[in-house]
This record gives C-alpha cells, sequence and structure tokens, in this order.
C-alpha cells in the first residue's frame, strides 16, 4: 500500500508576491502619513491607485508563477501594485517639492475628534479647512482639543510639490 505524503513545496512565485504584499503594506501606511501633510484631491489618489493596480495586474501575471487561488492572486497584485503607486506618487511629490515656502491662513470650516483606537489615550482633533476649492482634514495632537474649539483659523507653511501637489510644511492654529 503506498501512501502519499504532502510534502511542502516552495513555489518562487508565490514568496516574491508575498514580500511585494508586505512591502507595499508597510509603504502603504507610511503613505497615509505623507497623504495628511498632502494636499490632493481624492480622485488623483483613486486614479493612481487603479493605474496601479492594472499595472501590477499585467506585469505580475506574466512575469511571476503563481499558485494562489485567483480571487487571492488578483487581490495580492491589487494591493501591491496600488500600495507601491500611491507611495510612489505621495512620496516622490513630497521629496522633490519646491523649497519655496509660502504662508497663509485659511479658516477653519469645521472641527471634531477622530475616534480613540483601543490603545489610545485621548480623540485627536481635526480642523477641515477649504484650501482653495480642496477640503483638507488636518490632525492635530491631543493637546490641541482645547485650543481647537477656539480657533478660527489655520495658518499653514506649504510648498508646491513635484506633481504639483502642495505638501503642508507646518501648521499652526490661529484666531
Amino acid at each position: 500500500m503506498a501512501t502519499h505524503s504532502k510534502t511542502f513545496g516552495f513555489n518562487t512565485g508565490d514568496t516574491i508576491q508575498a514580500v511585494l504584499f508586505f512591502a507595499s503594506l508597510g509603504l502603504t501606511i507610511w503613505g497615509v502619513n505623507i497623504y495628511r501633510l498632502t494636499i490632493i484631491d481624492t480622485k488623483y489618489i483613486v486614479e493612481t491607485i487603479v493605474a496601479g493596480i492594472i499595472v501590477s495586474f499585467t506585469i505580475l501575471t506574466f512575469l511571476v508563477r503563481s499558485e494562489y487561488a485567483k480571487f487571492w492572486s488578483f487581490f495580492i497584485k491589487a494591493v501591491i501594485g496600488g500600495g507601491f503607486f500611491y507611495f510612489g506618487l505621495l512620496f516622490l511629490n513630497q521629496q522633490f517639492a519646491d523649497k519655496k515656502l509660502l504662508t497663509e491662513d485659511f479658516l477653519i470650516i469645521k472641527t471634531g475628534t477622530l475616534a480613540r483606537g483601543g490603545k489610545g489615550s485621548c480623540s485627536q482633533p481635526f480642523a477641515i479647512i477649504d484650501f482653495y476649492g480642496t477640503a483638507k482634514e488636518l490632525i492635530f495632537y491631543c493637546d490641541f482639543s482645547k485650543v481647537i474649539k477656539h480657533s478660527s483659523k489655520v495658518n499653514l507653511t506649504y510648498s508646491k510639490g513635484a506633481f504639483g501637489f502642495n505638501v503642508i510644511k507646518s501648521l499652526q492654529l490661529a484666531n
């Protein structure tokens, strides 16, 4: 009687995709922090992510052989492409921003607080401003929760990013 034992199969393509997947997740988290300091319309983010998904799916389908199920293969490729392109757009825009700084006051449209995380000790205050037609949410440290209630403006110092999206260098609450 023959017994079949399942052996661990090492698939290089699946390993490459797994490494790229986790790298993309890490870069996406970093990208979220850059996004908080970038004034960009959401449609450009969506277009960039969709382009990344298309490019990633096309390239990885032809270059990397995978044994993942179709759903997981598509999901992994989408995260890889979307994450890398999202991060790339924001990172390059920030890193190659113009050295010339501009400073202006913007009226606060709305204020509020973000939900406290599981281990968070406070709800982070935020202010929404109208930056020349683009609504931008600015998040502050917990220490500013009382100050933000009495502020009517935010003083922004910013510069033009490499792709034309403004990058916030500093922000300060004002009356």
